[in-house]
Formats: structure tokens, sequence, C-alpha cells
């Protein structure tokens, strides 16, 4: 049989001139898909990389909240004022007061700041209104102001009253802030004197505006005195020579430290001072400078030597946590709201912004100065100035 082959197909001039186009892929084909799937990857990853950045933005950009908590903080040497916000880090205010500045305390309305010093040879307590920093006037005092406590009724103001000569504080004068006195009206009425102490080193009147706690640096005691009846009432005896006594309005106890046995005493309060009683006894390191948590019963104590802030429970009465610090701390502060620690560094004086729980150190306060007190105030606690 014959088998016929078929001729191939010739091309004709215009098929050449026009050739058919190729088949054009589907969206089925693998390189459709493909192409597709990636551009879709680099979307994603471009709209996650928007969203890192943005949140990154955020963090770094927002602007930290002023929740209205100053630092004011006596520089000893040239006898400035500072005045510090803890949650921005910024100096707002640094105000000229007098020669060797050493305390402040505010009166219970807020409104009010006596700052002492202990080379000014006039001798006097500076008063500033808390509210626009103006000096309000200068109180003369007996001997060189070395402690200073308030009373509940922000008219009488206790001082420790050192010598001139060799800053020896032998006692304390309670002063009328309301009358002058009748024989020198520069000067405000003394209506209770006391002297005998040797070395008069801390001062606090307690709730009632009634007893004076007293340390004396040469002696092993905390003494307490009757305003009403002007006389000694009762001693404390903690064993060595004490160094700072802190009594807080609130909580249940007061707080005495020691240099010499490494130690802090913890008194349980009364109203009537025969009824005081010794609660116990820390003994860790060298203490100086001591605050509270709001409702005292907290403790937070620096050590210089071994840069730790030390927590103490005081109704346990027992060291909870120690916290590092970069550089060894003697001074430290409590924020009014609990979160916040504010230790001041002794070599640099700056101050650490740290973690009330953890210790964290949230921001470190460039500033700079050889710090003797640190107070805090909130500015919505001050009245009115109209």
């Amino acid at each position: 049989m014959d088998t016929k082959m078929e001729a191939p197909k010739r091309l004709s001039v215009q098929d050449a001139a026009h050739p058919e186009p190729p088949a054009k892929e589907t969206e089925a084909t693998p390189s459709a898909t493909s192409a597709r799937l990636g551009g879709r990857e680099i979307i994603v990853v471009l709209i996650v990389g928007l969203l890192i950045l943005g949140m990154l933005g955020l963090i770094f950009v927002r602007p930290v909240r002023d929740r209205g908590i100053r630092l004011w903080l006596l520089n000893h040497a040239p006898d400035q004022l500072i005045i510090v916000n803890p949650d921005t880090g910024e100096e707002e205010k640094k105000l000229l007061i007098a020669d060797g500045l050493v305390q402040v305390i505010f009166n219970h309305r807020k409104d009010t700041a006596f700052i002492a010093n202990v080379v000014d040879v006039a001798n006097r307590i500076t008063v500033l209104d808390t509210r626009n920093y103006l000096k309000l006037e200068n109180i003369i005092v007996a001997g060189v102001p070395q402690g200073m406590s308030i009373f509940p009724d922000d008219k009488h103001l206790a001082v420790i009253t050192g010598s001139k000569t060799d800053f020896m504080a032998g006692g304390f004068d309670v002063l009328d802030l309301t009358e002058p006195s009748q024989v020198d009206p520069q000067r405000k009425r003394v209506v209770y004197r006391e002297r005998g102490l040797r070395l008069t080193s801390s001062i606090h009147v307690d709730e009632q505006g009634r007893y004076i706690y007293v340390l004396d640096a040469k002696r092993s005691s905390v003494f307490i005195f009757d305003c009403e009846e002007k006389k000694l009432v009762r001693s404390l005896d903690i064993g060595s020579a004490p160094i700072s006594l802190l009594y807080p309005e609130q909580g249940d106890y007061f707080f005495v430290s020691s240099i010499a046995d490494k130690s802090i005493t913890i008194f349980r309060k009364a109203q009537d001072p025969i009824e005081i009683e010794k609660a116990g006894v820390v003994k860790y390191v060298r203490f100086r400078h001591m605050a509270v948590s709001p409702d005292a019963s907290i403790l937070y104590a620096p050590s210089y030597e071994k840069r730790i802030v030390v927590v103490i429970n005081a109704r346990e009465r027992k060291v909870a946590n120690a916290f590092a610090t970069p550089e060894g701390c003697q001074l430290i502060a409590v924020s009014p709201l609990g979160d916040e620690l504010y230790p001041v560094g002794y070599d640099t004086g700056k101050v650490f912004v740290m973690n009330a729980r953890t210790g964290h150190i949230r921001r470190t306060v460039q500033t700079q100065g050889d710090f003797r007190d640190i107070k805090v105030l909130l500015e919505s606690e001050k009245p009115s100035a109209e």
C-alpha cells in the first residue's frame, strides 16, 4: 500500500509578515502565581515595618507625663535651692538663699517653705512662698539653726540652735510665728526654750503638737519634751550614738538610725510617751538618712559605702530588699504616690529616679552639687495664691 506523505505547509508572504502571537499564560500558570505571591509578601513586610517604626516613634517621641511632683534640693556649697521635675528630668528653678543650707521643711498648708543654714552670721531662717518662690521674710534665731520641725497648727516652729563658735547645739527654741518678741520686734516670740543638751542633731514634733522628740548625738537616747509643761518627760535608750531621727506623721512607728552599730531602731508610737515601746532593731549597714512610703509601712535607707538602697518592712522589722545604685547615696526621698524613689548621689549630686518596687532606674537627673537635704512637694497640694 502506498502511503502518501503530507507536504509541509508553506508560509505565504502575508503569513510571514504577520505571525501568530504566542499563547498567553493563564492565571493558573506557575509563573503568574509566584509573581503575585511575591508582591503580597513585600506589601506585608512593608506594612509590618511601618507599624514597628510608628510604635518606636510613639515610644521615643511622645511627651513625658508631668505628674506635678517637684524635688527641692539644698546645695550646700553654692548656697542654692534647686527645684527639679523628676518626671522630665529638668531643673526648673535655681534660687540663691543663704550660706550653708542644711534643711528645708514645708508647713502643712504646703504654701510656705522654711530653709535653715549653719554658717550665716545673721543666724536666720529664710521663709519662701512655695507658689511663686518669693522670699516672705527672714526669721532671726538665737543661734545657728541646725534643724527644724513645724507644729500641726502651722503657727509654731521648733528650731535647734547651735553655738556661733563651735556649732555645738545645746538645745532648741519653740517660736510663735504669728507674734513678734516684746524685747526685739525683729524676732519671733519664744514660747519655750530648752537648754542642757550637748549636741542636738534632730528634732520632730508629734501629730498632737504637744511633744517634741530630740536626738542628742553625744548620748544614746531619744529625749521627749512636753511643750505644755515645758519639761523632759522621757528618754528612750537605743544603745549607741544616734545620727538621725525620722518621725513621720502617718503610720504607727518612728525610726532612729545609728552609724556606730549599723542599725535602725524602730519604736511604736503612742499618744502618751510613757507607753512608747521599742518594736525592734534592724542591723544591716551604716545608715544616715531615711524616708518612708506614704503609709509609713516601708522604710528606705541608702548606704553610701555599699552603694545600695535598703528596703525595710517596718511591721515585720526586717530587710525586704536592697537596690543597687550607680554610686554611693546618702539622701533619699519617696514619691507622694509611693511608686518612685529619689536617691541622691554623694559624689556627683545626680538624682536617680528609681522604681520603688523593683529598684529599676528609670532615668538619671543630671544635677550637680553638694546636697544636704531633699524634700518632695506635689504641686496639686499647694493652695491657690488668691
